[in-house]
């Protein structure tokens, strides 16, 4: 990829176009005009739903998309970015995370330029939200949280953080949601399961919030205009969920593998649901997860801690968990057959923010996902799903969130994590090997 200066509308010496470093393609140009638009020229592009074509130019103007077509001039002054026939995308969108420390930093790195929470405490994602709207926005990845999530006391969530919030009785529910959107919540997720995810994963059995607490908690949501998701861990918990009126299914972590019923019920229901493959491989101690570490391209863009993760998993001393990856990929593929509409999503909570989606998006086409559909999942659907208008497509007026990947990831979307830049709202992300722990 080259950058370059469109020629002003005056005569003048022809601009050398120049090979960038990396570190000079993400910062912006100090010599640029706030005003001056950004030209991408030559672009396979991606619209969130199909390739347009394979030589596109996209015009970006004061964070937004301009315009979006074949040969479209660069206007005077604009900096050109030559795509070179790589791949331009919309940012990606992870729809289920748990935010801590840098980690709306270390996905914007890999092209991330949302996450949406699924279970926090209400001050830090304040507090993330008001960077993010700062100077400093395009340096992190946009948030939106659940905050606390729903449970009773001593369920998951409130057995290791015991001043949360909870909740027993249906009568409780709507004053548990108005406490919700009062703390700031963008949506309710609530944590139900039937008891053997819990002995599965916490080698004990934890108390878990009734159904009709769950379906009354989820009523009230709908009244105030909420989107409601799902922790569930089997078959049975996931149809409880969606019976009750539940928008979505966090997770399609089950305990055996369903059948064509699963996916037809959910559909029946309007129901969505955000599989977290990945994260289901790495509870698994798959020794295939630690070949990641090992791409070109990949190793320089971890964490420390990341690096030592996926060196535990392929040397096979991680810990292995009694998760059934098989049997939740039989899950996404009922549900998929089902038209049912899924989200990429990875439950990444210390590690694996970033490139832990683009290793969901290669789990979901082994799953049965055309690779067009598997990055549909991570660009327009959760956009659609969280109601997110401005973004999750490259189409004239929406935000500048954009990725660039070399090689065509419509074909082999391993090429999704081939990243040669990242720009949000239409400002080039700094992206330097071995910076990818600062905060």
């Amino acid at each position: 990829m080259t950058w370059s200066k469109a020629p002003g509308p005056l005569p003048q010496p022809r601009l050398a176009r120049w090979t960038l470093s990396r570190r000079a393609m993400a910062a912006p140009d100090p010599r640029r005009s706030p005003m001056a638009r950004t030209v991408f020229r030559n672009a396979k592009v991606f619209d969130g739903h199909r390739v347009r074509s394979d030589d596109d130019t996209v015009v970006v103007h004061e964070g937004r998309i301009e315009s979006v077509g074949r040969g479209l001039p660069a206007p005077a002054g604009s900096e050109v970015v030559e795509c070179d026939g790589g791949t331009l995308l919309p940012g990606l969108i992870d729809a289920h995370t748990h935010i801590v420390g840098p980690a709306l930093r270390q996905a914007l790195l890999w092209g991330v330029t949302t996450e949406l929470d699924m279970a926090n405490f209400p001050g830090p994602m304040a507090d993330a939200k008001k960077e993010q709207d700062g100077p400093l926005g395009s340096r992190v990845a946009d948030l939106r949280s659940a905050c606390c999530a729903a449970t009773v006391p001593g369920g998951h969530g409130s057995e290791r953080f015991p001043h949360i919030p909870t909740l027993t009785e249906p009568e409780e529910a709507p004053g548990f949601v108005d406490a919700r959107i009062a703390e700031g919540s963008d949506y309710i997720k609530i944590h139900y399961d039937d008891g053997q995810l819990a002995g599965r994963l916490e080698e004990t059995e934890l108390p878990v919030i009734r159904k009709e607490t769950m379906a009354a908690v989820i009523a009230a949501a709908r009244e105030r205009g909420m989107l409601t998701l799902v922790h569930t861990g089997t078959v049975r918990a996931a149809l409880d969920a969606v019976e009750s009126g539940a928008h979505g299914l966090a997770h399609l972590l089950v305990d055996h593998a369903p059948g064509r019923e699963f996916g037809e019920v959910l559909a029946r229901h309007g129901a969505f649901a955000v599989p977290t493959l990945s994260m289901i491989e790495l509870l698994s101690g798959s020794t295939e997860l630690g070949a990641l570490a090992e791409e070109p391209g990949v190793a320089g863009h971890l964490t420390p801690e990341e690096r030592e993760l996926l060196g535990r998993h392929r040397a096979g001393t991680a810990r292995r968990l009694p998760v059934d990856l098989s049997a939740a990929m039989a899950a996404v593929r009922s549900a998929h057959a089902a038209g049912v509409p899924l989200l990429a999503g990875t439950d990444a909570v210390m590690w694996l923010h970033g490139i832990g989606l683009h290793r969901e998006l290669e789990l979901l086409v082994r799953a049965g996902l055309t690779p067009g559909e598997a990055l549909t999942a991570a660009t327009a659907t959760p956009a659609a799903v969280f109601s997110l208008s401005d973004r999750g497509r490259i189409a004239p007026g929406l935000r500048a969130d954009l990725l660039l990947v070399d090689g065509d990831p419509t074909a082999d979307i391993r090429a999704s994590r081939a990243v040669r830049g990242v720009w949000k709202r239409g400002t080039g992300v700094e992206r330097q090997p071995g910076e990818a722990h600062a905060g």
